[in-house]
């Protein structure tokens, strides 16, 4: 499994280990390029593979295709892991995502954009959309796309520190159709959209008419940026309705149903969301933290309902790199190491706690309530190759009649991630 050969990698050859810096004319974000004692076959197989992987990095920086001047982007999951209700077993192994994503300049400058994602074997179209710099309104972008809320849900599921967003995700709104206004003033970033319905996203559809926007500050520091957001969406679904919010408990290849889950609303009218978002990176060190709340409301006499949820982390570069903070979207980018690793040292290696709560019980729905701790250990031996390990720990169970109801299940999740 990923996480043993993390473990034994760092406890028996020091491979995390950073080596001597390099002259100063050196670009130190520039892959080292390997020399012949490194490349020399090592007497640890598992550690010989990731280094040949490492150095390899099969189409690195995308695949370009002159003659009708596409480019073509991925990546590939592959997730084990073993979990029970009380302790470790029954192991699994899935690829938890595959995605192709194409980009071709248009006429005028539009950029055209698809994502694409491998679902039971075929792809499933996540992103298409097209999308200009503007004058007066920023970066426009006209088509299927996520809808700015939440600097988790918005930002990149590949770039996230935990291998599973939080289950407060479950209360932000997915992809949507519609078209978008993006723009940087100053501190301020904001985005605004008009949407209608999307394309399915984790198993979730939108429905209705939406105003969704977010609005960033960006405070400057001598100890590094700090982030403040707040987030809001107002979505008319019409009368009579359905509304339906569910998370995965922060494990992509739990067994069965998942436990919060509120099943089908019937009678649903409308549904306001609420987030407030805030973060901070020092150096090697960051925290992040949101609250996120849903109000349905209901026809026919039915009592609207209030749904929550939050999370906050802290995560740690134990090699010295730093989180990338993107001004242009307000979200966090891609770690990439200082030297890349050469199956001697180097590489990126990040440890992170999280704690998070979502409940989804109220009145007479009884969705659940969970509250988790995650660990996670990230490695990431350059730009294109990440291997990392959560352990993730149910402190709370709460739904009446539920499977696990009452219980604290844990689950050991180790993930190969490779992107060109």
């Amino acid at each position: 499994m990923l996480i043993a050969v993390m473990a034994a990698c760092a406890a028996a050859s020091g491979c995390v280990s950073q080596p001597a810096r390099p002259a100063a004319s050196t670009d130190e974000s520039t892959p080292a390029t390997p020399t012949t004692a490194a490349a020399e076959p090592t007497d640890k197989p598992g550690l010989d593979a990731l280094r040949r992987l490492s150095l390899m990095r099969p189409l690195e920086g995308g695949i370009d295709t002159p003659l009708v001047h596409y480019q073509i982007h991925g990546y590939l999951m592959v997730d084990a892991a073993a979990y029970s209700d009380k302790g470790l077993g029954d192991t699994q192994f899935s690829v938890r995502r595959a995605d192709l994503n194409f980009q071709h300049m248009l006429w005028h400058d539009w950029l055209f954009y698809a994502d694409s994602e491998l679902v039971n074997w075929h792809l499933e179209f996540k992103d298409i959309y097209v999308r200009k710099q503007t004058q007066h309104f920023g970066v426009v972008t006209i088509g299927n796309q996520q809808e700015p809320f939440g600097l988790e849900q918005y930002g990149s599921f590949r770039n996230t520190t935990f291998l599973e967003r939080a289950t407060s995700s479950a209360l932000a709104p997915s992809r949507s159709v519609g078209v978008t206004s993006s723009d940087v003033r100053g501190p301020w970033i904001w985005s605004y959209g008009f949407f209608t319905a999307g394309t399915k996203d984790e198993g979730r559809q939108q429905r209705g008419l939406a105003l969704t926007g977010r609005l960033a500050y960006m405070l400057p520091t001598d100890h590094g940026p700090y982030h403040l957001a707040v987030d809001y969406s107002t979505r008319r679904l019409g009368a009579d309705n359905n509304q339906r919010f569910n998370s995965a408990p922060e494990v992509a290849l739990s067994s069965g149903a998942y436990f919060l889950d509120t099943q089908s609303i019937s009678h649903s009218d409308g549904v306001r969301r609420y987030g407030l978002e805030a973060a901070h990176v020092n150096g090697p060190f960051s925290w992040q933290a949101e609250f996120m709340t849903a109000h349905l409301q209901r026809d026919s006499g039915l009592p609207s309902l209030d749904f929550r949820g939050w999370y906050a982390y802290a995560s740690w570069m134990l090699t010295g790199e730093s989180r990338e903070y993107r001004e242009s979207n307000a979200t966090f980018g891609q770690v990439v190491p200082r030297v890349s690793w050469n199956g001697r040292g180097g590489g990126a290696l990040e440890v992170a706690v999280r704690l998070s709560r979502t409940d989804l019980n109220d009145r007479d729905v009884m969705g659940g309530t969970e509250t988790n701790l995650t660990l996670g250990v990230n490695w990431y031996l350059d730009k294109s190759v990440r291997l990392s390990a959560n352990l993730v720990h149910a402190l709370e169970l709460d739904k009446p009649g539920g499977t696990y109801d009452g219980k604290h299940p844990s689950a050991l999740v180790g993930r190969l991630q490779y992107q060109f």
